[in-house]
């Protein structure tokens, strides 16, 4: 076996010769948040932080001392790469209508779901379509596999632009992989598609042959309780669905999904057995058991009343403050609002300038592939309480008026 020899007080990168991946996984805004965010003057509406408060805590804890009395030592032990079997099945009832628990696998949450399709799908230069604005973390999962990104613009009212879609999908020399969307109460915009949007999709996916990544990480959350059909319900075959308890139940539990088709989740077990073996037993045990009581939609009832509270007083606090010079929609589900500013306002300015005044929020640049829009900004209603809201939304304001 070779060895790595260094000089005496070598430096570090004499000694430590990283790969090319770490270099093209791009640095997200969160870095500079995360320096400020402990402290006490900072008022953070950055992260999709879940309201804390809303986690059923004491229903787990019983849930946990009665499966460890229940399933001893089972509990704690290695367990099948494909997930909880029963949790599997509940998924497959829920969301999948004629779907199978063969068909569903159990990963660490959405964001390891996101890395195992990548591992499927990508190989260097691949090209794979996503929506102008997306979800900033799906950028960051995918860049690591050094794909090349297609984009189509995305209207918070109707949907992504599936003309732009079709003129892609003529027109590139390498078939694209994937088409990666948020139908739901998209992460940033808070917009949904329109049913006609879902339906000119489908009918895209079936005549060009193009796979859908569905994330449906905020479909659960509809303050009116209208939730539209789903990608897979229209095309199954080719809709790879992803989702997660993060949004709904508890983001520390790390329990998420992906719904493919049988031989792409046998490759999938494969690779994620080389990356963890399988998700943590404990959390999937803690997540069945809840979520397949009655307690669930009565928990599901609850945090959709309080985030459309929290939303409507976001949006009062927006209206009073800045009166009509930010256009911005009201969400009917979700956790975010997209805040259009001036053309000559870059967020990324206002985003700094925030930070040193105690305020997170995430610049809208941080959500696009080539070319970014810099006048938008993603502010998070769910985690801060109404208090914060309105400090924050003033300090906001306070901030954009000196520019």
């Amino acid at each position: 076996m070779s060895k790595l020899i260094t000089r005496s007080g070598s430096n570090f990168t004499e000694s430590f010769r990283p790969s090319s991946r770490t270099s093209k996984t791009p640095v997200s805004v969160t870095r500079d948040i995360l320096k400020v965010i402990d402290s006490p003057n900072v008022i953070s509406f950055a992260g999709g932080l879940p309201d804390d408060s809303l986690f059923p805590v004491q229903e787990l804890t019983e849930i946990f001392q009665r499966s460890a009395l229940q399933k001893g030592p089972k509990l704690f032990q290695y367990a099948d790469t494909q997930g909880h079997p029963d949790l599997r099945a509940w998924i497959a009832e829920r969301y999948y209508h004629g779907s199978s628990p063969e068909e569903i696998i159990i990963t660490s949450a959405s964001q390891q779901a996101l890395d195992l399709v990548s591992r499927y799908f990508i190989e260097e230069g691949s090209n794979i379509i996503l929506e102008r604005p997306s979800y900033l973390g799906a950028i960051q999962v995918f860049s690591s596999y050094s794909p090349n990104f297609l984009g189509v613009d995305y209207d918070p009212e109707e949907g992504p632009n599936t003309e732009q879609l079709e003129h892609i999908l003529r027109t590139s020399a390498q078939k694209p992989k994937f088409f990666y969307c948020i139908p739901d109460f998209q992460n940033p915009s808070g917009g949904s598609y329109s049913s006609k949007v879902r339906e000119k999709l489908s009918e895209i996916s079936s005549s060009y042959g193009l796979p859908l990544l569905e994330d449906t990480a905020y479909r659960e959350l509809s303050f009116n309780g209208n939730i539209p059909i789903s990608l897979y319900d229209l095309d199954p075959e080719r809709t790879v669905s992803i989702g997660t308890f993060s949004k709904t139940l508890s983001p520390g539990l790390r329990v998420g999904w992906i719904r493919a088709p049988k031989p792409m989740i046998q490759d999938l077990i494969v690779q994620k057995q080389s990356m963890d073996l399988h998700s943590p037993t404990i959390g999937q045990e803690l997540v069945f058991q809840f979520v397949s009581s009655s307690k669930y939609e009565a928990h599901l009832s609850k945090i959709r009343d309080v985030y459309k509270r929290k939303a409507l007083h976001t949006s009062k606090c927006l209206q009073d403050t800045f009166g009509s010079s930010i256009p911005f929609r009201v969400p009917n589900g979700g956790l975010f609002f997209w805040l259009e500013f001036p053309k000559s306002i870059d967020t990324d300015v206002l985003f700094r300038k925030s930070l040193q005044a105690g305020l997170a929020t995430v610049p809208g640049s941080a959500f696009y592939i080539g070319e970014p829009v810099r006048n938008h900004l993603r502010w998070n209603f769910s985690n801060a309480s109404e208090e914060e809201t309105e400090k924050g939304i003033k300090r906001l304001f306070d901030i954009y008026s000196s520019l």
